[in-house]
């Protein structure tokens, strides 16, 4: 029988597997625990949190979502990163993490929304654009036709107030000042 602990375990689990954009799988045996603080300070710093839970609870959780994909490499000692924010950065923390440190935290896989990406994948989520980059190219691409068009619409205007000078020009004659 589950005990209520393991119950509410599993809901904070699935909430944030539901509100994470990327979540990996990583085995951290070897490091000390003020190594681990570093890495969550680090992860905290790009909108991420790593938490270290039993397998079972993280299957059911994953189950619950509907990113069975995480099932496979949820052996042995695991820690999951939850990134919340910007993806790329926390990525490139891990990735950092991975290499790095004396003893590199083994990175085992992990889904990217619900598409499964093996460990040597997350080196191109670091290549994604941030929130913020996104964002602008997307402003970027919806000014530039509206920039466009009041640049047409700037030019007519101006090209109409030209021949109307033209024509006052015309119809006045040579020695009156024109208005």
């Amino acid at each position: 029988m589950p005990t209520q602990q393991k119950i509410d375990l599993v809901a904070e689990l699935t909430d944030k597997m539901t509100r994470a954009q990327l979540s990996v799988v990583a085995d951290y045996r070897g490091f000390t625990v003020a190594e681990l603080y570093a890495l969550r300070t680090k992860l905290l710093e790009s909108g991420a949190e790593m938490v270290v839970a039993k397998n079972t609870l993280l299957r059911l959780a994953a189950r619950n979502v509907g990113k069975e994909v995480l099932e496979p490499s949820l052996e042995g000692p695991t820690a999951v990163v939850f990134a919340y924010g910007d993806i790329a950065k926390t990525a490139k923390v891990l990735l950092d993490a991975s290499k790095v440190t004396n003893k590199p935290l083994k990175l085992k896989g992990g889904v990217l929304g619900t598409s499964a990406i093996a460990a040597d994948g997350l080196d191109a989520v670091t290549k994604l654009p941030s929130r913020e980059q996104a964002l602008a190219q997307v402003v970027g691409a919806v000014s530039a036709p509206v920039s466009g068009v009041v640049g047409v619409i700037n030019a007519a205007i101006s090209n109409i107030a030209l021949v109307i000078q033209a024509r006052i020009d015309q119809l006045q004659p040579a020695g009156e000042p024109s208005a």
